[in-house]
């Protein structure tokens, strides 16, 4: 397959289809220690610079490396909104308790600047999570600053990418965003339409686009890019073929998840798109108090067998009307346990950090909420791999080397072993996945 188009419309520099095929490419890394690039303005440069040096001299060998990534890194138009993202590389001995010692000043006095902590990793683990991100590799290869640390090997953010998994990823993030057509929704659901903006056409959306003409924006360019995947090019040929709302213009499809009305288009082009009163359709949803959600057949299908193969193992999309399209769908084992290596390994890397880090102060009693809601997680963990073992797509049922503590362990032990606990059970899906490749 000709992989010019991807770098058509996603503008990077890397074919993720050679990037699968584990052909090299460019790394564009900016290394720069102690110190921002003088094109991270105002506010964020002076809390980054701050942040850099204050970690570095706290942590020494526990922070291996301070990455800025996104589109701060891209170094892309600022607003009120655009957060930091930030990913601290920590040495497998790090204290997660130091850490936070030292970031927890730092957040209290730019947090109105950063907005949101950093991910929080060991190479091993940052590793592993790109395994099962694809997106987020290909983001941190084509965007990132190096802030602090030693320099890392060039080799460091590249991992392999399967296209599908990779396309499907932000068919389900354009699902997600599309909730910004009727107005009803929350803002983060328009700061993710503008990040798709960023990353599918190259190019900020104007303070002046609306959330129409951004999200057909978005829809265009991602179209463009499946119809070079011959798989999703033949649900659209076939979508094309099926019959439609009598009232809504190409609608063929009505699912619902949890709290979202999910409406499945045979195309989306920007005629469609405008024609449509989206804020009135809101209004007539099967669940009142849904969110409006729209996407096309061939979107929803790549999304549901590469990114959601879990929740469609599972049933969890509820069809509602009009042709079943995912009934006919069968997501491999692969895609299945992927869905379900990312659950500990977010936590691990992003949730958990997220909230230890930011925590209003470290006492027990913070610790054991705290504590108290991830084990409900783990928890979570668990029974979606009792349920994953009942359906034969795993040989046992994972159990940990050590229980987690009880009560009467220190809250700083108990929360530790969590952390442990996190890791183990994300290498056990990782070595699933190898198995299974």
């Amino acid at each position: 397959m000709n992989a010019d188009p991807f770098i058509c419309v996603i503008r990077v520099k890397l074919s993720p289809l050679n990037y699968y095929h584990g052909k090299p490419g460019p790394l564009q890394v900016a290394y720069c220690p102690h110190q921002c690039q003088q094109s991270i303005m105002g506010p964020m440069n002076s809390a980054l610079n701050t942040l850099s040096q204050t970690l570095t001299a706290d942590l020494g060998s526990q922070l291996e490396a301070l990455f800025l990534f996104g589109r701060q890194a891209q170094q892309s138009p600022r607003t009120a909104v655009s957060p930091a993202n930030l990913l601290l590389v920590i040495s497998p001995d790090a204290n997660i308790h130091a850490i936070r010692d030292s970031f927890y000043p730092l957040w209290q006095q730019h947090k109105a600047a950063l907005k949101q902590p950093p991910l929080v990793a060991t190479q091993k683990a940052l590793r592993r999570h790109l395994e099962f991100n694809p997106h987020l590799a290909l983001d941190m290869l084509r965007h990132s600053l190096q802030l602090a640390g030693q320099p890392m090997p060039t080799n460091f953010f590249r991992t392999r990418v399967n296209p599908h998994e990779l396309y499907a990823h932000f068919a389900q993030e354009l699902l997600m965003a599309s909730a910004a057509l009727s107005q009803s929704g929350r803002p983060e659901d328009d700061t993710l339409l503008n990040d798709l903006v960023q990353q599918i056409c190259a190019r900020p959306a104007s303070a002046t686009a609306t959330a129409v003409s951004r999200f057909s924006m978005v829809q265009q360019g991602l179209t463009a890019v499946l119809n070079q995947l011959p798989t999703a090019k033949n649900w659209t040929q076939a979508a094309q073929t099926g019959p439609t709302s009598a009232d809504i213009p190409g609608l063929q499809a009505i699912y619902t998840e949890n709290n979202k009305n999910i409406f499945v288009f045979n195309q989306l082009t920007p005629r469609h798109i405008g024609q449509i009163n989206w804020q009135t359709l809101a209004q007539h949803l099967p669940q009142a108090d849904g969110s409006l959600h729209v996407t096309t057949v061939a979107q929803f299908c790549l999304l549901a067998l590469y990114e959601k193969g879990l929740d469609l193992r599972f049933n969890k999309y509820q069809h509602n009307w009009g042709i079943p399209f995912l009934a006919r769908l069968t997501p491999s084992s692969r895609q299945i346990l992927r869905q379900a290596a990312r659950m500990p390994s977010n936590i691990l890397v992003n949730a958990l950090p997220h909230s230890f880090l930011t925590a209003a102060n470290a006492s027990d009693d913070t610790l054991h909420k705290l504590i108290h809601d991830f084990q409900n997680r783990m928890l979570n963990i668990q029974l979606e791999n009792e349920l994953l073992f009942r359906l034969g797509l795993i040989p046992a049922k994972f159990v940990p080397p050590q229980p987690l503590p009880d009560r009467d362990t220190s809250a700083k032990q108990r929360l530790s072993a969590i952390f442990q606990h996190l890791e183990w059970w994300a290498d056990f899906y990782q070595s699933a996945l190898q198995t299974e490749s």
